[in-house]
């Protein structure tokens, strides 16, 4: 019997995205979010955390099931929310 457990946390480039609002997706404060965020800097983070993280760059996000923005999952370790800061104070600004 699988269990319903979830393993991963799932990490969407929209959470960085200085482009869009919260209710749009971002998770972040404005000041550390960035433009257009890429999954291969966040998984690139991710790593350097040494969170062992898996990039999955087909994956789309629900908002925005059009688009194939990529995601990275990382196993459950901490708190999502302070995760997600954790790797925006580390990814790179541009």
């Amino acid at each position: 019997m699988k269990s319903n457990r979830r393993t991963h946390h799932i990490i969407w480039p929209e959470y960085f995205d200085s482009g869009l609002s919260r209710s749009e997706g971002r998770r972040v404060p404005k000041e550390l979010s960035v433009g257009s965020p890429d999954p291969e800097n966040i998984y690139n983070v991710c790593r350097k955390m040494g969170l062992n993280p898996v990039l999955e760059k087909d994956s789309s996000h629900p908002s925005t099931w059009d688009r194939a923005s990529g995601r990275v999952k990382v196993p459950i370790s901490d708190n999502k929310g302070k995760l997600i800061i954790e790797i925006a104070k580390r990814l790179p600004r541009s």
